[in-house]
Formats: structure tokens, C-alpha cells, sequence
């Protein structure tokens, strides 16, 4: 069984990029980190180099759900998730959109071109710069979805390796969400090509169905201390 699938191809310059989030994974800290003038220059320099190969494209398709205590059985035929931190984030869904999302192989090929040319500084901004424009990706595809949709209440993306969700889940979601569609693939080892790419899901909450629907997929996430944690998500 194959879900109809929605293909949307967003212009690069469409999507939202903050600033911050990229100086985020940089490893800058607010109060902490001393950014020289140079520095500016080059993150813009970085991020410009990014929106300038980036080729953005997401896959969604629709499915029911029942969702269990641990588990969230879908209306396609073997395609279920069993992880604690899923069911409670479709708790009360209806159903879910898998999303497949990916920013093309262009940021992968630019980074490993300024490696290679020992352009370390500018290669490591623009991988940053990836990162987060594929995070601006994804909440394209929410807002895409949000339009669609009335009635009903939508979940942050979340998606297989978060929390307690085998990341190996990952393969069959791949497929069903229509990766090799808009170029995205994974390998044995459950790495998503080309890099710049996210896939999970987006759940769709009946109304009363629950009270509160978390903001971001850290407020499922016990990992207080990473370093790519959205700060002020909750836990629980």
C-alpha cells in the first residue's frame, strides 16, 4: 500500500532562517561566547553560501492512527511505532502526516568542497547554516499543514532516534513518507542522504483531546543537557 503523497518544492529564499539558531549550533552561548566583526561577516557569509545550494523539498502523506499505551498502530498494513515518548505525543490523534524533508545534496557537496580546501571556519558555518534551514524546512511543512487542516491541532515533527524511538524505524518511514521521491534516502545504518534532511511525523490532534500539545520535540526529550536543546522546552 502506498499513501498519496504531497510534494511541495519551497524556493530557498522562502524559508525561515534565525540567525540565532544557527549561532546555536555553532556553539555560541549568549553572554559567553565573544563574536568579533569578522566573525559576523563570515556567518553571513556562511548562511548566504547555504540558501545559495540548497535545492528545498518536502513529501508528506496521510494516515490514520490508534494509538496505545507504548505503541501507535497506523492504517497502513505492518507500518506501526512502539515507543513511549510517540504515544504520548499522539495522545488523543486522530492521525499523522509522515513527512520526508530535504534540502538536496548541494550543502553536503558545498561543505565537503570548503573542507577540502581547508576553508574550515566558513565549512563549519555552512553546515550550521544546513542544519538550521533544514529545521526552517520542516516548520514550512507545519504551516503548510496548519492551512490545510480546521478543527484540529498539530504536533512539532518528531521522528525516529528521538527519545526512546528505534531510529531504525526510520527506513520503513522513508519509504512510506516518499523519500526517494525528492531524492532522500537512508542507509543500512539509518543515516538519512544527503544530510540536510528530516523525517518523522506531525500528529493531528482531535479537539479535547488532550490539554496541552507539546511546542517542540524537546519537551518529550529527557536530554537536558544537550547541546542542540530548544532552552525552556520542558520534559515530562
Amino acid at each position: 500500500m502506498r499513501l498519496p503523497l504531497t510534494v511541495l518544492r519551497p524556493a530557498p529564499t522562502e524559508l525561515p532562517l534565525d540567525r540565532q539558531e544557527v549561532l546555536r549550533y555553532l556553539g555560541y552561548r549568549p553572554g559567553v561566547t565573544h563574536l568579533a566583526d569578522r566573525h559576523d561577516v563570515l556567518v553571513d557569509q556562511g548562511i548566504a553560501l547555504a540558501v545559495a545550494a540548497a535545492a528545498p523539498a518536502v513529501s508528506l502523506g496521510y494516515c490514520g492512527i490508534i494509538v496505545n499505551d507504548g505503541e501507535v498502530l497506523t492504517r497502513v498494513p505492518g507500518l506501526m511505532w512502539r515507543s513511549r515518548a510517540l504515544s504520548r505525543l499522539l495522545r488523543g490523534g486522530v492521525g499523522v502526516s509522515l513527512v520526508a524533508a530535504t534540502l538536496g545534496p548541494g550543502i553536503d557537496a558545498l561543505a565537503a568542497r570548503l573542507f577540502a580546501e581547508e576553508e574550515y571556519a566558513l565549512a563549519t558555518v555552512v553546515d550550521a547554516a544546513g542544519s538550521a534551514l533544514v529545521q526552517g524546512l520542516a516548520r514550512c511543512a507545519h504551516a503548510y499543514l496548519h492551512e490545510q487542516i480546521q478543527g484540529l491541532t498539530l504536533t512539532p515533527l518528531f521522528g525516529p532516534g528521538y527519545g526512546d524511538w528505534d531510529v531504525h524505524d526510520q527506513l520503513a518511514l522513508v519509504a512510506e513518507a516518499g523519500g526517494p521521491a525528492i531524492g532522500l534516502t537512508t542507509t543500512e545504518t539509518c543515516y538519512v542522504q544527503p544530510q540536510k534532511s528530516l523525517v518523522g511525523v506531525i500528529g493531528w490532534i482531535a479537539p479535547g483531546g488532550r490539554r496541552r500539545v507539546p511546542t517542540t520535540g524537546c519537551d518529550l526529550c529527557q536530554m537536558k543537557e544537550c547541546h542542540y536543546r530548544h532552552r525552556g522546552a520542558e520534559t515530562g
